[in-house]
């Protein structure tokens, strides 16, 4: 049987198993079951025998299950009916829990997770409104502090304090730093408010201490602290406190910081810091000094624009009627003359003017000085701080001297140079005098101006040659005045006299020479100078000769010269050397070219002018002698011998004593030189030669009035002239003699 069963299995080895054939075979599923799998692979591996009593068995079994499960049944029935509802209870229970489930899934737990969001959003701000107010409650003292700073620097800066009010600024300043920890991110709101008033208040205080600088008054420890406050500002750099506090409110750009760096690269170096202080502070103390001098200044100019009106109003005047004459203010030539009440309050002004220009300079030189020049070097590395603080200094030094030079040019020359030409020579000693005394304190502080004042050309020099001019010329035009009064009605008669009239019948002047030109004591025998040389150079030389006294228009016009000379006595330098034109002293050298210019000046303006008037009425005066009759009475010839006297007298009084004493009185009454010397030598001081130099009109108008002598009397008076100037020899070589 085990044969056999070898030899039958042996060519079955190949075979497809038996559950391999019946799946493919049957569309069934239960043959595809683990179990009917595992029964078949079962089958394959019984006899045939059993396999054959398989089905059977499998019967029986069946059968007995059957049986079984029927009386399990029966006598379970209860049991399974329970079972049953349990079953489809639980089965509609599981159906429900999967329903509420899927409800939870998709909707309340979406719903949930809204709501939740939803009341985290409302808390979280409720939350951090309440952490801020925590915060807020916790740190509200630093708070108060924090907040009370912009009023404190406010305080501090309307009551002076202004070192408490620059600490509380760097306070805020270091806060904002401290709070500012990220780059990106601009400081708290609270910080920035705090700063924007913060930087209101000190750019408040940077007004006020620049304030301090135009006040008028305000003296040195005042204006020491209102710059030194300025320095620790740093106000004039290119990044002021207040524009480093502004700089913090401002989002950061870093391309904008570097375009900015570049450019300050590339733009040239402004003047530093500490030169732009010293600037406004010029600048304030000049504000100060100029409405400090404003008043005075103004009442100066008032009488000086009356002299200015006054000389349009005469050109207008001499344009529309040359012989009409100002009642008030008479115009002398190109200049109105003030009244000499006028003159009075224009001394006195120019006096105050002075005196205030002087302390308000002197104070701004002063204080300028010590709190720029005298104080300690900048803070700054001993290497490299000592070259630029002397190039500081050096520049600072050359500001002041600016200033200085300005002060005086523009506040003082410009109101001296119009107005002391107005005054008279007795109110130039007190000025000169007091600038003198000013100059002399300025030049403890290198302001020296006195060879401004007196030097030749200077501004004295100048006023003292235009009063002198002025005064000269007022009076040879009262001479003229006389002179014309005496010959003018001539010209008017003239006018009257008809063609058609063939008689004989002379012009005369107005008034003849014995009606005004002599005292009626000298009229017969008008006195005559002893001789043409000693006439005027005898007695001293600022005592007038008293032949003068019996010419009044003479004695007038004498007096007049006089009182000019005596006015220049006291401003002009009396030298006491003698005059060769080489001294290298500024007051010898001063006296000079004075002596030169006013002789000159004296020269042209009184003789030369007043012989010319006077040379022309006594032409027209013998003229009209020698026109007379011959035919007339012994009466009317003695009558016209007495006139021809008083015309030589006359002009002899005026060449040989009055041209002879003011010239001596002018070069040797006042400046102390020999009137030779100075007529030899004045040509090094003027620079040409004596001969040209010394020729003048009025020399021209004696040799005339020599000729209209000798034409007069023939050659009796040439005889006389020879034996006077024998007479002449004879006195010079005796004079040779005795020196």
């Amino acid at each position: 049987m085990e044969q056999t069963l070898q030899v039958v299995a042996s060519p079955l080895a190949d075979v497809a198993p038996l559950v391999d054939v019946l799946t493919e075979a049957s569309t069934s599923a239960l043959l595809s079951t683990p179990s009917s799998k595992g029964y078949l692979s079962h089958l394959t591996t019984l006899p045939l025998g059993e396999l054959n009593q398989e089905p059977i068995a499998l019967q029986t079994q069946s059968h007995h299950l059957t049986s079984s499960l029927t009386s399990f049944t029966h006598t379970s029935y209860p049991t399974f009916i329970s079972l049953h509802k349990t079953t489809t209870s639980f089965a509609s229970s599981i159906d429900a829990l999967t329903s509420s489930l899927n409800g939870l899934l998709t909707i309340s737990l979406p719903t949930l997770e809204d709501s939740t969001g939803i009341w985290k959003d409302r808390t979280e701000a409720v939350l951090r409104e309440r952490g801020k107010a925590r915060v807020v409650l916790e740190q509200h003292e630093k708070i108060r502090d924090l907040l009370d700073i912009p009023v404190l620097i406010d305080t501090c800066v309307r009551n002076g304090y202004f070192g408490e009010a620059l600490s509380l600024a760097n306070h805020v300043t270091s806060l904002v730093h401290r709070a500012d920890g990220t780059k990106d991110k601009p400081p708290p709101a609270i910080l920035t408010s705090v700063l924007a008033e913060v930087q209101h208040s000190i750019t408040q205080m940077h007004l006020s201490l620049l304030a301090t600088l135009y006040e008028p008054n305000r003296k040195l420890p005042a204006l020491w602290k209102a710059v030194n406050f300025l320095r620790k500002m740093d106000a004039f750099s290119g990044e002021p406190t207040s524009s480093s506090l502004a700089s913090l409110l401002r989002p950061r750009s870093t391309s904008l910081s570097a375009r900015t760096d570049a450019s300050s690269r590339t733009r040239p170096p402004n003047p530093s810091s500490e030169e732009q202080l010293a600037l406004a502070f010029l600048i304030g103390r000049e504000v100060c000094l100029k409405s400090t001098l404003e008043a005075t200044g103004r009442d100066i100019q008032r009488l000086v624009n009356q002299v200015s009106s006054g000389q349009g109003d005469s050109d207008v005047d001499k344009a529309n009627d040359a012989g009409k004459a100002q009642s008030k203010g008479k115009t002398k030539g190109k200049v109105k003359e003030l009244e000499e009440r006028d003159k009075e309050d224009l001394a006195r002004y120019l006096k105050k003017y002075i005196d205030a220009w002087r302390e308000g300079v002197y104070d701004v030189v002063t204080q300028y000085a010590t709190i720029f020049l005298e104080r300690s070097p900048t803070h700054s590395d001993a290497a490299t701080s000592t070259d630029n603080d002397d190039a500081l200094l050096s520049r600072l030094h050359t500001l002041l001297r600016t200033y200085s030079t300005r002060a005086l040019s523009t506040h003082l020359l410009t109101i001296l140079k119009p107005s002391l030409p107005l005054l008279t020579l007795p109110h130039l000693p007190s000025l000169l005098t007091q600038l003198n005394y000013c100059s002399t304190a300025f030049s403890r502080l290198g302001l020296d101006f006195r060879c401004i004042l007196t030097s030749g050309g200077g501004l004295f020099s100048t006023s003292i040659l235009a009063i002198v001019k002025r005064d000269l010329e007022t009076a040879t035009e009262k001479w003229e005045v006389r002179v014309e009064k005496a010959h003018g009605a001539a010209i008017k008669s003239s006018a009257r006299i008809t063609s058609a009239s063939s008689s004989r019948k002379a012009v005369s002047p107005a008034e003849m020479p014995s009606k005004w030109l002599v005292t009626s004591s000298s009229v017969d025998s008008p006195p005559l100078p002893p001789s043409k040389r000693a006439s005027g150079t005898a007695g001293p030389a600022h005592i007038p000769p008293q032949l003068l006294a019996s010419y009044p228009p003479l004695a007038q016009l004498t007096n007049a010269v006089l009182g000019v000379l005596n006015g220049l006595r006291l401003v002009v330098p009396r030298s006491n050397d003698t005059f060769d034109g080489t001294s290298k002293s500024e007051d010898a050298s001063l006296s000079a070219e004075g002596v030169c210019s006013l002789l000159k000046m004296l020269d042209d303006i009184i003789l030369d002018h007043g012989s010319s008037k006077l040379l022309t009425y006594l032409q027209f005066v013998v003229k009209s002698l020698q026109a007379e009759e011959p035919e007339a009475g012994s009466e009317r010839k003695r009558l016209r011998e007495r006139e021809e006297r008083i015309v030589v007298a006359v002009g002899r009084a005026f060449f040989e004593v009055f041209a002879a004493f003011v010239r001596r009185a002018l070069v040797e009454g006042v400046y102390g030189y020999e009137l030779e010397r100075v007529e030899k030598g004045g040509w090094k001081v003027r620079g040409g030669p004596s001969e040209e130099w010394i020729e003048r009109v009025w020399l021209e108008n004696r040799k005339t009035f020599e000729k209209l002598i000798k034409d007069m009397y023939g050659e009796e008076e040439e005889e006389e002239e020879d034996e006077d100037e024998e007479d002449e020899e004879d006195e010079d070589d005796e004079d040779d003699e005795s020196e």
